[in-house]
């Protein structure tokens, strides 16, 4: 270690791209500690105060780290904007108390770090003090917490902040007030389970010239000592305009140089590239979509009410820079889709069979989604030789079925031989061992296959993954051995397979032709179908 400059390791450290991975760096011995610690400080995760007050001691030893930091996920309480952090805040930078605010305080950062751990708001005003002075984060997520006007003072600081995430939070009735989240340098926006705070319920506004409560009061009652106010000219027949602020704080979505949106959507920006929906469950949850209907009644056998929202299909229809759309419902099908609708430059799209058919009829699309297609065996091979009419040069499928069927693999092995990404998933049923050995023949007509992913979903319609021990036969030591044996005799025929996917919680993956297989854990199913090849 002594025998390489510190400079090297500094900028080897640097380089590294996650800086959790240097954690094992970091505990090695106190001369790495000490070389990686600003490297390991850049990505900062502060889900609670008791949390972040860990790093104080860290950052007092360390004066400088703050211009490094890059990424910053808070579950911190309180607010950025007040006068006390802002004097804190500037401690931290200058080490010197501001003179240009009245009643500064000479703190010192020991005194800060005390008095941090005094008094949760305290603790809470020194924490925000530090966040001030990240100047150059450009990844910030705010995390099941209040989201308040001094939060939105922040976002607009940050003149190097590209990805924002706002997922479970409460959004106050002022948050957005005086902002113009047009002027916002985010590229990639994410709005997950927001609700309003205090304050954020929808309320009336008069127009200009129509009477105010008070003074219809004051006309009733007569003159008094004090008049009110001067009384405007009447006029009773303008409506009343609804103002609502949680609309107001959810326009963040408007920054002009946006190009990822994850949410339910409500504006369309002009250079919006990408739009994602989470998917609430899979084919496989029971009595699906029911339970959004609050007159519905377990016994009854009634079939379920069709999706009726069109929002969605026009809001992508003013999108006309979108590329990717990903969603598990588009279009209710009693609306017409029209191909002037559709984004001209659209190359990635996941939706319901219907939508997907009519998608690549009208679009050179390159990645397609078929999502809960409950078709027969029959049927499904027909529908897939349709799109393969339309389109096969197809590069990713994802194709999602009620029951497993075979038939699906060797028509997609027939028709699309260009694939490089294929998700096969299914509720029920599944490929036995004679089938998966025999897949090989079907991976050589698709050479340039790099992910294969064909495995049974969870049966709730969840997205948590099922960890079995083993696949077929209990006899093998582990699930890596049984799926390897498995994989292994297809390196011939898939050269290019890099990961390999037979079971919801586990896959195999290399990182070169003629490495060997390793297993890897999937913590969690993806919500949202990337279209990724």
């Amino acid at each position: 270690m002594r025998k390489v400059p510190p400079e090297v390791w500094l900028e080897i450290f640097r380089q590294v791209p996650q800086s959790s991975d240097l954690y094992g760096i970091n505990a090695a011995s106190h001369e790495f500690r000490d070389l990686s610690t600003r490297a390991f400080h850049r990505d900062l995760i502060w889900q609670n105060e008791r949390h972040a007050e860990q790093d104080l001691d860290v950052w007092e030893a360390n004066p400088g780290m703050a211009v490094d930091v890059r990424s910053l996920c808070l579950g911190i309480g309180g607010e950025p904007s007040n006068k006390k952090s802002e004097e804190i805040a500037a401690i931290l930078n200058t080490g010197l108390p501001p003179h240009n605010l009245e009643g500064s305080v000479p703190y010192s950062t020991a005194f800060i770090a005390s008095r941090s751990r005094s008094r949760l708001s305290d603790a809470q005003v020194v924490l925000w003090a530090r966040v001030r002075t990240f100047r150059n984060i450009s990844s910030l997520t705010f995390h099941n917490m209040t989201v308040c006007k001094g939060h939105f003072c922040l976002i607009h600081d940050l003149s190097q902040l590209r990805s924002l995430r706002v997922s479970e939070c409460k959004i106050d009735g002022t948050a957005a007030d005086c902002v113009n989240n047009q002027t916002l340098p985010i590229t990639e926006l994410t709005m997950l389970a927001l609700t309003r705070g205090h304050g954020a319920r929808p309320r009336f506004e008069f127009p200009a010239g129509q009477i105010h409560l008070l003074h219809a009061v004051q006309l009733a009652l007569g003159p008094g000592p004090a008049p009110l106010a001067p009384l405007p000219q009447l006029q009773m027949n303008q409506p009343l305009q609804i103002y609502d602020p949680f609309a107001h704080a959810l326009s963040l979505a408007i920054a002009e140089n946006l190009r990822t949106l994850t949410d339910r959507g409500w504006v369309a920006p002009a250079r919006l590239e990408h739009l994602y929906v989470l998917r609430d469950c899979t084919i496989t949850a029971p009595k699906l979509e029911r339970s959004l209907h609050d007159d519905y009644d377990e016994e009854e056998e009634e079939e379920e009410e069709p999706y009726q929202d069109a929002h969605l299909y026009n809001f992508c229809a003013q999108a006309r820079n979108l590329r990717t759309i990903s969603t598990p419902v588009f279009t209710p099908s009693a609306v017409a889709l029209l191909p002037e609708d559709l984004p001209p430059r659209l190359e990635a799209f996941a939706a319901p069979l219907d939508a997907a058919q009519f998608v690549v009829a009208h679009r050179d699309v390159k990645a397609l989604g078929v999502l809960k297609c409950e078709l027969n065996q029959h049927e499904a091979v027909g529908a897939l030789t349709l799109i393969a009419h339309a389109r096969p040069g197809l590069k990713m499928l994802v194709f999602e079925v009620k029951v497993w069927d075979a038939a699906v693999v060797s028509a997609v092995s027939q028709r699309f031989k260009e694939l490089r990404h294929l998700k096969f998933v299914y509720g029920s049923g599944a490929p036995d061992e004679d089938f998966l050995v025999s897949l090989s023949q079907y991976l050589a007509k698709m050479p340039d296959l790099h992910t294969l992913e064909m495995y049974r979903l969870p049966r709730d319609g969840k997205f948590k993954p099922e960890y079995r021990t083993h696949l077929f036969d209990p006899s093998w030591g582990s699930i890596e051995e049984e799926m390897r044996d498995i994989v292994v005799p297809w390196n011939k025929f898939g050269q290019k397979l890099r990961r390999v996917q037979l079971i919801s919680g586990y896959a195999l993956t290399r990182r070169f032709e003629g490495e060997t297989w390793k297993l890897e854990k999937v913590a969690k199913l993806k919500r949202v179908e990337y279209l990724d090849y």
